[in-house]
C-alpha cells in the first residue's frame, strides 16, 4: 500500500475518531468546534486518497516505446 493512501485512511480514522469522542465527551459549543476538525481531517484524507490514485493512474499510462522508435526512424529517411 502507498504511503498517500496510508495517510489518507488513517487521516479519515483519525477524524471519525475525533468526532466520536467530542460527541461523547463535549457539550454542544465543543462538539461543534470538535467536529469541524474531524470534518477537516477526514477530507483531508479523502484528498490524499484521490491523489493516490491519480498517481497509480499516471504511472500505469506511460507512453508505449515503439512510438519514439517510429518518430527516430521517419527522421532517420
Amino acid at each position: 500500500m502507498h504511503f498517500q493512501k496510508k495517510l489518507g485512511l488513517g487521516f479519515i480514522a483519525f477524524g471519525m475518531l475525533i468526532i466520536l469522542l467530542a460527541y461523547v465527551l463535549t457539550n454542544s459549543g465543543g462538539f461543534v468546534f470538535s467536529a469541524l476538525l474531524g470534518l477537516m481531517a477526514i477530507f483531508f484524507g479523502a484528498f490524499q486518497l484521490m491523489l493516490s490514485n491519480l498517481a497509480l493512474q499516471a504511472k500505469t499510462t506511460g507512453k508505449h516505446p515503439s512510438s519514439k522508435a517510429t518518430k527516430t526512424k521517419k527522421a532517420r529517411r
